[in-house]
């Protein structure tokens, strides 16, 4: 009798266990249906393929107006807004770093210049935009609602940058090339891993 509570228990021991793996994995799927009192809102111009990576700075955003061409203008300066708060971030660190590794004699004026002239990079670079996808559409109270992701190339940017690292006689003294890119693109590379 001994032997065979013993065997009870080991079966129930092992059935026991399997039965909780087995719901352990089944808790893990993700529900298909969206919960009671909420609709699933598909957002256009919207996803992984239209966030920053290491090829391109990109943003998107949504304008509504009663006029078509306003909701369009609207959803382009937020675009643009949202690429700038962007681009600022990931260049003033930037050029940050790099002020830090190459200002040797740690001249504040020089670093000043360093962080200044991101912000004069941005205002100049977002000119030169693209727009990578633009819906329309017209809401129940006949509102125009104008969904825009717009890009701007690494490339510009890098290129940008070093004109003007190269041009500003202060900087140009502790300014490498080589070494900068290697920076703009740790950068570029960071910007896309935190997505």
């Amino acid at each position: 009798m001994k032997k065979s509570y013993k065997f009870s228990a080991l079966l129930m021991s092992v059935l026991t266990l399997s039965f909780m793996l087995s719901s352990c994995g089944s808790s893990r799927k993700i529900a298909k249906t969206t919960p009671a009192g909420e609709t699933l809102v598909h957002v256009y111009c919207s996803g992984p393929q239209y966030q920053s990576d290491a090829q391109a700075f990109r943003a998107n955003a949504v304008g509504e107006s009663i006029d078509q061409a306003i909701s369009q203008k609207i959803s382009l300066n937020n675009a643009r807004t949202n690429l700038a708060s962007e681009m600022k971030v990931t260049l003033k660190g930037l050029l940050d770093n790099y002020a830090k590794q190459q200002v040797h004699n740690h001249d504040v004026e020089l670093e000043k210049n360093f962080q200044n002239l991101s912000r004069e990079v941005v205002n100049q670079q977002l000119v030169g935009t693209r727009t990578i996808c633009e819906k329309v559409t017209k809401t129940a109270k006949g509102n125009y609602k104008t969904y825009i992701a717009i890009e701007l190339a690494s490339n510009k940017v890098l290129s940008s940058l070093n004109n003007r690292l190269s041009q500003n006689t202060q900087l140009k003294i502790d300014y490498d090339y080589a070494k900068f890119k290697k920076e703009f693109e740790k950068a570029m590379q960071k910007q896309a891993n935190n997505k």
